[in-house]
């Protein structure tokens, strides 16, 4: 309800119409998903430390000795297939997840604490920030920067293609399909001066 207007707010502020619009409900439910989704990333945690020590077996000299044994052979792809399920795409991103450091995950997720409720967790956006992290501290890269918010994102088409322009909440312009921020100002002019 941040994007409402003093009396839009207070509007939806009377009891009468928090009552017949049920907001207190819906505000109690979007809570328990938004803790259901931190359950569900927490717990793709916990399962990645359990994934990672079943394939650190597979491939010991114990594991494909009892493998051996029994007349299989499979390779990692077909370990993560045949025991987890997944494809080895997924696979190796919760062996790698198992493998991202302590303090790397506790300021991914007191970022996403701080984004609010709309922040999202995965194991995707993790590795990614871990990444990050790890280029910044190799002096390759950034440092570690929670993914920007799009603000405004307005898409239309030229004479010479399709322009995109988005504008993040750190203020960032970025512009798809156009040569230059100017000729972008120039059509957005052109356009608003018509109202």
């Amino acid at each position: 309800m941040s994007n409402l207007l003093r009396i839009e707010a207070d509007f939806l502020r009377r009891s009468e119409v928090a009552s017949a619009l049920r907001l207190q409900e819906v505000r109690t439910i979007q809570r328990t998903i938004t803790n259901a989704k931190k359950k569900k990333f927490e717990q793709s945690l916990a399962l990645s430390q359990h994934v990672a020590a079943a394939f650190t077996w597979f491939k010991s000299s114990e594991g494909q000795a009892k493998f051996r044994e029994e007349g299989i052979s499979w390779t990692a792809e077909d370990f993560g297939l045949k025991v987890f399920g997944w494809q080895k795409s997924f696979f190796y991103k919760m062996v790698k997840v198992a493998a991202v450091p302590a303090e790397v995950l506790e300021q991914y997720s007191a970022q996403a604490d701080a984004s609010g409720e709309d922040a999202q967790r995965s194991v995707e956006e993790l590795l990614s920030f871990a990444k990050a992290a790890e280029q910044g501290a190799d002096g390759g890269g950034q440092d570690a920067q929670p993914r920007a918010e799009v603000v405004l994102s307005l898409s239309f088409n030229h004479p010479d293609g399709k322009v995109t322009l988005k504008i993040d909440d750190a203020g960032q312009v970025k512009i798809k399909g156009a040569e230059s921020l100017e000729a972008v100002r120039c059509i957005l002019n052109q356009f608003l001066n018509q109202f």
